[in-house]
């Protein structure tokens, strides 16, 4: 019996410890010194159904550091109003020279109904706010990003569409 103790005792902390473990790997908070900018946006012409629709961001990724950052892969999440909409993610090997930037090309796959939630809401108040949350794998360390800011589309006085001919 009391061996039966001593087991359970050992895998608890066997447990503990491997839960533990990711705690130690390098993970650097929101950073300052690496920065994730979308710069543009294009339809990818489809998704996976009416819920989803496919667009490609192009993203520059800014190194402040005197290193060069060999990136492994990123996962990027984007909200609109508070919503989220969809994430970017993309598993390609990307080098960020020192002091330096480069773009990117990555897919979104977005929910349109969530989309459509969103843009009633800038529909409503004339504000369209945005954030990114950006989590970077990289050779030495992981780094996590986050990018948001507010349109007042009431002051860019646009001009109402005009109607597509047939």
């Amino acid at each position: 019996m009391r061996s039966g103790i001593a087991l359970t005792c050992s895998l608890l902390i066997a447990t503990a410890a491997l839960a533990l473990l990711p705690g130690c790997a390098s993970l650097r908070p929101e950073t300052e010194d690496f920065d994730v900018t979308f710069v543009n946006l294009a339809s990818e012409g489809g998704g996976a159904g009416v819920g989803e629709a496919a667009l490609r961001f192009t993203i520059r990724l800014q190194n402040a550091t005197p290193e060069p950052v060999t990136l492994t892969g990123s996962a990027h999440k984007i909200y609109l109003n508070d919503v989220y909409v969809g994430q970017a993610l993309d598993g390609g090997r990307v080098e960020v020279p020192r002091l330096g930037t480069v773009t990117q090309d990555v897919t979104v796959h977005l929910s349109t109904f969530k989309l459509a939630r969103a843009f009633y809401g800038v529909y409503r108040t004339q504000r369209a706010s945005y954030r990114v949350s950006s989590t970077l794998y990289g050779t030495r360390s992981t780094m996590r990003t986050r990018k948001e800011g507010s349109i007042d589309l009431q002051g860019l006085q646009l001009p109402p569409p005009q109607p597509q001919g047939i």
